[in-house]
């Protein structure tokens, strides 16, 4: 019996002591605003990254993800930054109300390209507007990558230049520089809620909208539109931020395996997203709307007629030096790729 005793009491003991070894000596907690996606880039690259996490530190960290639990990107980015979250995905937009140099991404044709795009967030004029963000706000961002660009979709007719939007009733953000935007070409603005926009196109409350074209695939939205124009306006970008008085709790070895982990999400968004734009713009053809794609040469003639209106207000907003310089930044990172 007592043999019997000791041999389940090692038993016991060795079940605990592996129990332990597999208990975390770290847990952090990070959220997005949006549902996960089997098929999504930007939820390939979060999986990938908690998985770069966990592996590399044998286990001692682990992440729990918060899929649309915690709020949108507004409410998770608040909660980065009063540390009730340790990290998160956000998006410049919302981080504009943060910090105001933000807003200058929103720019209408500051990038003509993805790859251009992904040059200038790598470069050096980035990395000092995050670490100046950090300063002033106490969120740290660990890397960046591709939202996605905007396009205009309506009932009217096609749209080419920035004559054909004249007269429009377009559904925008509520968003003064989309409002700006809308109204710099002769369209009427109308900010509506997301769960409002089907029925207000269905009655048409207004002709048409903007988003990325997975948005339009996702939402359904070629369902009652006619006509899409990847005009391509705005870059979406996201960040993933971080508490920074929890990074300055991290060993350096930590800090290592996190902001690689937080690379490899984007590599894998951008690649991604870029490609899945492309599929979600052969749905939106094959279900019957009429799709133009906006040759640079377009794409020209709605920078001269959008860009000064939003650059005055983003200006009025950030500050005309911000401006400049990201106006500058975007322009070197076009010769970059370009050269």
């Amino acid at each position: 019996m007592l043999r019997t005793l000791a041999a389940a009491a090692l038993a016991i003991a060795t079940l605990a002591g592996s129990a332990l070894a597999q208990t975390p000596k770290l847990t952090l907690r990070f959220s997005v605003g949006a549902e996960d996606s089997a098929t999504d880039g930007m939820a390939a690259g979060i999986k990938a990254m908690k998985e770069y996490i966990e592996f590399r530190t044998n286990g001692d960290i682990q992440v729990r993800l918060f899929w649309n639990t915690m709020g949108g990107s507004l409410q998770v980015t608040e909660q980065v930054k009063n540390g009730s979250l340790d990290f998160a995905l956000t998006d410049d937009s919302v981080l504009g109300s943060f910090y105001k140099p933000m807003l200058a991404f929103q720019i209408p044709y500051l990038f003509p390209s993805a790859p251009v795009a992904w040059e200038f967030m790598n470069s050096k004029f980035m990395r000092d507007m995050t670490e100046d963000m950090r300063k002033a706000t106490g969120i740290r961002t660990q890397a960046l990558s591709e939202n996605g660009f905007r396009n205009i979709t309506n009932n009217q007719r096609e749209v080419k230049t920035p004559e054909d939007m004249k007269g429009l009733k377009m559904r925008t953000m509520q968003s003064p520089v989309y409002v700006a935007f809308m109204q710099s070409m002769g369209a009427s603005a109308t900010p509506i809620a997301w769960p409002e926009l089907v029925p207000a196109l269905k009655s048409n409350v207004v002709d048409g909208q903007e988003n990325a074209s997975t948005t339009v695939v996702d939402g359904k939205l070629y369902e009652v539109q006619k006509f899409m124009s990847v005009n391509e306006h705005v870059y979406g970008i996201h960040l993933i931020i971080f508490n920074d008085a929890k990074w300055q709790t991290l060993t350096p070895d930590q800090r290592m395996i996190i902001q690689d982990a937080a690379r490899l999400h984007a590599e894998i968004a951008n690649s991604r997203k870029a490609y899945d734009a492309m599929g979600a713009i052969a749905k939106i053809r094959a279900a019957g709307t009429k799709v133009h794609i906006t040759t640079h040469a377009e794409k020209e003639q709605f920078k001269q007629v959008t860009q000064k209106p939003v650059i005055e207000f983003i200006a009025s907003q950030a500050g005309k030096d911000v401006v400049d310089r990201v106006l500058a930044a975007a322009e070197e990172a076009r010769k970059a790729v370009y050269a």
